[in-house]
């Protein structure tokens, strides 16, 4: 990931031109912005165009996030991949699952790296890379990547390992019941990055997204989080609709990940990894 040729849709809504200034001030190399509404004009000095056809072919953009409204996400998304954009960051939540299982098919047949629906983004610091919307006042350059399900988790685990390791990457999977990314490219993304010594996981309840990553054989040393421990069983918990079975999914999952990685009973653990 280059820190350029990054487009910007909904740029011009209230909660995009926030975060999109919060982004920009950050260091982020934003080149262009999109709205189906407002076609031309500057902000932030930055050229708004009215599809992502237009922006694409004159800034050759490869990167994009999306501060969208969530009845237009599919349609934006399958035309972002069609005009060449190869990484997607999608912050809107509340996507239908069968639009998110078509942008997730196209994702894969294109090779496309899409993280969310319903993503709080990614953060380089060292990069100085902001795409979407990761307070950046509680952020300090380190070498503990973070993956994370849960934003709010992602914030609380960012300003708690701010006050020693600090952060190489942040990258918040997504809430909602599917997701659209794929583990090995987020692993990949991860790797790619040489100042990681050390992996956070924070999933949720339900999830299986630290089974998959325990079963990956990785050098780096690898904690877990893992939420739900005491949620009441059969029971329908959070925004990702995610359900602790009654055969007790969440302590069969620490017992299997137990045996190879390290498992936080609390978050304020991630003190201790130094």
């Amino acid at each position: 990931m280059i820190n350029n040729n990054i487009l910007s849709y909904g740029i011009t809504g209230k909660f995009g031109f926030k975060h999109n200034k919060i982004s920009i001030n950050f260091g982020t190399k934003i080149k262009c912005g999109i709205s189906n509404i407002k076609n031309g004009g500057l902000i932030f000095h930055l050229p708004i165009y009215s599809s992502a056809i237009k922006a694409v072919k004159s800034n050759n953009c490869k990167i994009s996030v999306l501060f969208i409204p969530y009845f237009v996400c599919k349609k934006i998304i399958l035309e972002n991949i069609y005009c060449g954009i190869k990484i997607i960051v999608c912050i809107t939540e509340n996507i239908s699952v069968f639009d998110v299982l078509k942008i997730k098919y196209y994702c894969n047949k294109y090779k496309i790296f899409f993280i969310g629906p319903n993503s709080p983004g990614i953060i380089l610091p060292f990069l100085k890379i902001r795409l979407g919307i990761i307070p950046i006042n509680i952020i300090k350059k380190g070498n503990l990547a973070i993956i994370s399900k849960s934003g709010t988790l992602t914030y609380e685990a960012i300003k708690i390992s701010s006050k020693t390791i600090g952060q190489s990457i942040c990258i918040g999977i997504g809430g909602d019941i599917i997701t659209g990314c794929n583990i090995k490219n987020i692993l990949k993304i991860v790797f790619l990055n040489q100042l990681t010594k050390k992996i956070l996981i924070i999933g949720e309840i339900g999830g299986n997204i630290e089974n998959i990553i325990s079963n990956f054989k990785i050098k780096k040393k690898i904690y877990f989080y893992i939420v739900g421990v005491f949620s009441p069983l059969e029971k329908k918990m959070g925004h990702a609709g995610a359900i602790n079975k009654n055969i007790n999914d969440v302590l069969i999952k620490i017992k299997k990940i137990k045996k190879k990685h390290i498992v936080l009973n609390i978050l304020d653990e991630i003190l201790f990894i130094k």
